[in-house]
């Protein structure tokens, strides 16, 4: 096994929390503009820094990348089925759980974040936070495939370029496919930044990157109008320059708070070699927890401060509970999520491999 690269885990801890960040709501509009700015697009970045350019998308390869985020995909949506369904029978209301249950399964076959066409509407709700799983899942695989024709790139862009134009209010791939098309640009593109060695110190000239900061805050400026969930691009192509501008300044941002800041990357560290179960525990604390309830008496307690940052506060608490609940359940549930809670014969993962 690889030693994990510090600063890399830094930068997914930060866009870690600009994703919780950013579902917080009543946040002043500057916040949801730099979340949206960059946090999805660093992620799937990150991930193609990994993607070797010899990979074919060949069947271990897809047993390989489903193990990793299909079962991680499946057991989270499990856990919001039979909660639905325990809640309803603590409530006396049997009927109505089991139908809040049956709800998640539909969400969760169909694999949409957020959108769903105007035909289905009826049927179907979005399954949440875990598109990201299904994106990266589809994302990979689109990639590997790429990788084995003459013109990858052409390939990549074509499939990102789909993915926005195909978006209709009648139309959406289900399973996170469509998706799935729009997240394959940031892997190469985070693939290329590793091949070229651009984030290593000095690859780079200053006024490049400052350059790259002033995109970024253009960006984030005008909107931050980037939602991966359902490929909307508000302002077009700037929107896309901007992300990829934004997750490199972050990039080297987490390098130099490495460097410079040890005692503080470390904490930010071991948050991003965390990102699956807390992106899992996530969807199940938005799914589960009546924040309208919480909120309430939060605001009747007369707290100092916005209460869009006491939200932010305790989504966080109660996002590390679940996540250090589900650490200490057995290894055959714990392993999904950490790499070091694996039975013997499962450690052969793709997510966070190094």
């Amino acid at each position: 096994m690889q030693k994990r690269i510090a600063y890399l885990d830094v930068a997914k801890a930060i866009a870690i929390v600009a994703v919780l960040l950013g579902h917080v709501g009543g946040a002043p509009d500057v916040v949801g503009s730099l979340c949206y700015s960059f946090h999805m697009p660093l992620f799937f970045i990150l991930s193609g820094y990994f993607f070797k350019p010899a990979v074919r998308c060949d069947a271990a390869f897809v047993r390989k990348s489903a193990r990793a985020l299909l079962v991680p995909y499946a057991v989270t949506a499990g856990i919001v089925i039979v909660e639905r369904l325990l809640v309803g029978v603590l409530r006396g209301d049997a009927v109505g759980g089991l139908h809040d249950a049956a709800t998640m399964v539909v969400a969760a076959l169909y694999g949409s974040g957020d959108f769903v066409p105007s035909v289905l509407s009826d049927w179907v709700v979005p399954i949440g936070a875990i598109w990201f799983l299904l994106a990266l899942f589809w994302g990979r695989l689109f990639l590997a495939a790429a990788q084995g024709t003459r013109a990858p790139v052409v390939i990549v862009v074509m499939l990102f370029a789909a993915s926005f134009l195909m978006v209709d209010e009648s139309l959406w791939l289900p399973f996170g496919i469509q998706t799935g098309m729009g997240a394959v640009l940031f892997l190469y593109v985070g693939q290329r930044v590793r091949e070229l060695g651009l984030d290593a110190p000095g690859a780079i000239s200053p006024v490049l990157w400052l350059a790259m900061l002033l995109v970024w805050g253009y960006c984030i400026l005008i909107g931050g109008n980037i939602f991966m969930v359902n490929n909307s691009f508000d302002d077009g192509l700037i929107d896309v320059i901007g992300a990829i501008c934004g997750s490199m300044c972050v990039i080297v941002a987490a390098r130099w708070l490495e460097t410079a800041l040890p005692r503080a990357a470390a904490p930010l560290a071991t948050i991003g070699a965390n990102t699956l179960p807390i992106f899992c525990m996530h969807l199940v604390e938005m799914q589960c927890v009546n924040w309208d309830w919480v909120l309430t008496h939060v605001e009747s307690a007369g707290l100092p401060g916005p209460l869009w940052l006491w939200w932010f506060v305790l989504r966080c608490v109660i996002v590390a509970a679940m996540v250090g609940a589900l650490w200490l359940m057995p290894r055959a549930l714990s392993g999904v999520y950490f790499r070091s809670r694996r039975l013997p014969q499962a450690t052969t993962g793709v997510e966070g491999r190094r």
